[in-house]
């Protein structure tokens, strides 16, 4: 019976994060085939499993109930009658090829045991022969009973393990290593965007080929007819369009990923401004809706351009998740001094068109890094670090998170409640809001000293320029290596 699960689907049958499972394999305490883990393994590892609930489910409906406010994006639609069939097939070749195993393995064990009971008959055999005959063949018939664990407890993680493919098959992206869950009717680049991940493509609308990518192992479905057309040759080397393909079982694929922010392209985009909330007297949430297919593409932490219909624009960190590159958010303060900045606050209106044109900035997460990071902020850096912390929770990489926020007194605090369910939610993240009278940030020894030794950590820091010059020599100073150290400039 086939009970090898890759790491992300053992961490959310366990329902734990995929870290957790990665510093187990590491300690040695889980043993991998090519990569995979098997059930039984896991259940020896986790004993704690709960196998009537999956808890995993209720941590992210926790974090998407109090962590964020609830968009389209963070619930996919049902998979489709059709998509659900090929599955049911899937699963139903499975099962028989299971069954056919399980007789097999039923038959040998009999076949053997009759040998062994009938070689233990053997009158020339000495004494001590034909008890450790005995022997092996009662503890072959034990193991044959119940595999020295539980009664039914892999069968029943097994079976919870089908029915997870049935939901959301794995899909896996060559040669980066980069997995992610294809939930209900997702297509794989729906599904790879929602994961936040960065493969290439350009339209997002079927028709430039963009997002072609090979099919290495596993089988997808056609749920949107592309406009454009793959040649013959590329149809026998198995490549597939991944705005039109849904994953049928679990997918292994051979595609493109932007590393860098300088492989982005620049684009310009119509939105429509879809809300406008008051966080505060003198700050505004603003939700922007691009066109359907036309997605805002950005790394977590870059910045944009907005552009009202008047030509008056201003530059701001996006706000929100590239996970959903359709509803752009941008926290926008008011600031009287600055009579570009006021004309900008005052033409917002809702129903109106801006046009969104970037990205830029590299402060952005260090690639491929899974070091645990610190994220300290001082007025406005919190804009800046939230889609930072954002990506980083949806791709599960992080070991560790750490969030700093320095206040001063009587200044206002946006998002407080939304740090902290983060810390309550996610087993890897601490936060804290220490006062700070003169706001300056040069004694970051008593706030940072619980943490232990930096020299494995990434810094993210953000806020007025003297603010980001101070924390960045401190922690320096604290055995930080500098070029861990990534430095955003806010005006405030």
């Amino acid at each position: 019976m086939t009970q090898l699960l890759n790491v992300s689907r053992a961490a959310r049958l366990a329902g734990v994060t995929r870290r957790e499972i990665q510093q187990k394999i590491q300690s040695g305490e889980l043993m991998t085939f090519e990569g995979d883990v098997q059930i039984t393994d896991l259940l020896r590892v986790f004993p704690e499993i709960n196998l009537d609930h999956d808890p995993t489910i209720e941590q992210l409906e926790q974090i998407k109930a109090h962590a964020s406010p609830k968009f389209p994006w963070q619930q996919s639609d049902p998979p489709s009658v059709e998509i659900l069939m090929r599955r049911l097939q899937s699963l139903s070749g499975l099962i028989v090829q299971t069954k056919a195993e399980l007789d097999h393995h039923v038959e040998l064990v009999k076949t053997v045991s009759d040998r062994l009971e009938k070689l233990g008959e053997d009158e020339n055999l000495s004494e001590y022969a034909q008890q450790k005959i005995t022997s092996l063949r009662q503890i072959l018939m034990e193991n044959q009973a119940d595999g020295g664990l539980e009664p039914g407890d892999a069968a029943i993680l097994f079976t919870k393990n089908m029915l997870l493919n049935i939901i959301a098959p794995n899909v896996q992206i060559i040669p980066s290593g980069h997995e992610f869950l294809a939930e209900g009717g997702d297509t794989v680049l729906a599904g790879a965007i929602r994961s936040g991940l960065n493969v290439k493509y350009g339209c997002n609308n079927t028709t430039c080929g963009g997002c072609k990518a090979r099919v290495i192992s596993g089988q997808v479905l056609e749920t949107e007819t592309p406009q454009y057309a793959l040649s013959d040759h590329e149809k026998r080397m198995g490549y597939m369009l991944m705005c039109c393909n849904a994953a049928v079982t679990d997918l292994k694929i051979e595609a493109g990923e932007t590393v860098s922010p300088n492989d982005l392209p620049h684009q310009s985009v119509e939105s429509l401004i879809a809300n406008i909330q008051p966080l505060s007297e003198n700050t505004h949430l603003l939700r922007l809706k691009t066109p359907e297919g036309q997605n805002f593409r950005f790394f977590a932490g870059q910045r944009a351009t907005l552009t009202l219909s008047d030509g008056t624009e201003h530059t701001l960190p996006v706000f929100s998740c590239p996970c959903d590159r359709e509803n752009l958010q941008f926290v926008v303060r008011y600031h009287v001094d600055n009579p570009a900045v006021k004309a900008f606050f005052a033409g917002l209106k809702q129903g109106e068109l801006v046009t969104v044109t970037g990205p830029e900035g590299d402060f952005v997460l260090h690639d491929g890094s899974s070091n645990p990071s610190l994220f300290i902020t001082a007025g406005d850096g919190f804009v800046a670090v939230k889609s930072l912390i954002e990506h980083a929770i949806s791709i599960d990489r992080i070991e560790a998170f750490h969030v700093t926020r320095i206040s001063s007194p009587g200044s206002p605090v946006h998002y407080h409640n939304l740090c902290r369910s983060w810390q309550d939610a996610l087993d890897n993240f601490t936060y804290q809001m220490p006062e700070l009278n003169d706001g300056s940030g040069t004694d970051l020894s008593s706030i940072l000293g619980k943490i232990g030794e930096l020299t494995r950590f990434d810094a993210y820091v953000a806020g007025p320029g003297d603010f980001t010059e101070r924390v960045a020599n401190n922690l320096t100073k604290l055995g930080m290596q500098q070029d861990r150290i990534s430095i955003e400039v806010t005006k405030a």
